[in-house]
C-alpha cells in the first residue's frame, strides 16, 4: 500500500495554493475544510458501515482533533503572512519532532530513518531561500509541532479502530474547535460567494479527503514517522504549483554550480524520502 504514499503527497501539496485562491477568513477557510472533511466520512460511513471508537480509543481520537485544529488554525493563517515555500517548507519539519515520539511510540527508528528525515528536512529548507514574515514563519513551526502530535496520537488509535470511525471523531472535533475559535472572535462564516463555497468544498475534497485521510489509513499500516517524513515531498510540489499558478517564485539567492539552490533542494528532500521510504520496504517486508 506504500504506493498510495505519493498519491496522498500530491494531494496535500495542492493545498497551500487552493487556500491562497479561496478569497476567506484563514479561519473560516479551516472550519468548512473541516466540516465538509466530516460530512463526507460521515456518508461514507454510512455506506460502508461506521464503528465510532470507544473508551480509551475515543479520548485518543478527539485529542487527534484537538491537534488537527491546532494544526490548521495556525498553518492556514501563516499562508497569507509568508511565501508558500516558507510556510510549507516550514510546516513540514515536524519529522524532527516524530523521531522521539516514534521511538515512545516504540517503532523501530533505524539509522536509515534517521537520516532519512534529516536530509528531507535539510532539502525542504534550501528550497525556501526568503522565509518570509517572522509571524507567518513562527505559526508555520506551530503547525509543524500540532502535525507531529496528531500524527503520534493517531498512529496509537489506528492499530485498533478504522480509519473512517477514527477520522469521524478527530475531524469532527477539529470541525467543532475552529468553529468556536471562530465565533469567539467574529469571524464572517457564512457570508461567502458561491465560489467560495466551491473551494471550501474542494479543499475538503482533495487535500483533505484524498490527503490527509490516506495518510490516517496508511498510520494503520506502517511507522508515524514513515508518513511525517513523507508530507516532506509537499515543499516540492506547493512551491512548484505556486511558481506556475501564482507566479510565485523566490526571488535571487545562491546557486549550488549553476544549479539554483531551490532545485538542489528538490532533489535533496527526494533523497531524503526515498532512504526513509527503503527503510520501510525492508521493515515491512
Amino acid at each position: 500500500m506504500l504506493w498510495l504514499l505519493p498519491v496522498g503527497v500530491l494531494a496535500i501539496s495542492s493545498a497551500s495554493v487552493l487556500i491562497r485562491l479561496t478569497p476567506a477568513d484563514p479561519i473560516a477557510i479551516t472550519f468548512w475544510r473541516l466540516a465538509f472533511a466530516t460530512a463526507a466520512v460521515l456518508t461514507l460511513g454510512l455506506v460502508r458501515g461506521l464503528e465510532l471508537p470507544r473508551g480509551r480509543a475515543l479520548t485518543y481520537s478527539a485529542l487527534s482533533g484537538v491537534f488537527l485544529a491546532a494544526h490548521f488554525l495556525s498553518w492556514i493563517p501563516s499562508l497569507f503572512l509568508t511565501t508558500v515555500a516558507a510556510s510549507t517548507t516550514l510546516v513540514n519539519v515536524h519529522p524532527l519532532f516524530m523521531l522521539p515520539l516514534s521511538r515512545r511510540l516504540g517503532e523501530r527508528v533505524g539509522r536509515g530513518t534517521a537520516v532519512g528525515a534529516a536530509v528531507a528536512v535539510a532539502g525542504s529548507v534550501l528550497i525556501t531561500l526568503s522565509p518570509g514574515g517572522l509571524l507567518g514563519n513562527l505559526l508555520a513551526l506551530a503547525g509543524a509541532l500540532s502535525f507531529a502530535g496528531y500524527l503520534a496520537v493517531g498512529r496509537l488509535v489506528r492499530a485498533a479502530v478504522g480509519t473512517l470511525g477514527y477520522t469521524a471523531v478527530s475531524y469532527g472535533v477539529a470541525a467543532l474547535i475552529s468553529l468556536a475559535v471562530g465565533l469567539a472572535l467574529g469571524v464572517n462564516l457564512t457570508n461567502y460567494s458561491g465560489y467560495t463555497f466551491a473551494m471550501f468544498l474542494l479543499i475538503a475534497s482533495v487535500p483533505m479527503m484524498a490527503g490527509h485521510t490516506v495518510f490516517n489509513y496508511l498510520l494503520g499500516r506502517y511507522r508515524a514517522v514513515t508518513i511525517a517524513v513523507a508530507t516532506l515531498g509537499e515543499p516540492v510540489g506547493a512551491a512548484l504549483l505556486a511558481a506556475a499558478v501564482l507566479g510565485e517564485v523566490p526571488a535571487g539567492g545562491p546557486a549550488v554550480f549553476g544549479v539554483p539552490v531551490q532545485a538542489v533542494g528538490v532533489a535533496v528532500t527526494l533523497v531524503g524520502l526515498a532512504l526513509v521510504i527503503r527503510e520501510e520496504l525492508k521493515i515491512s517486508g
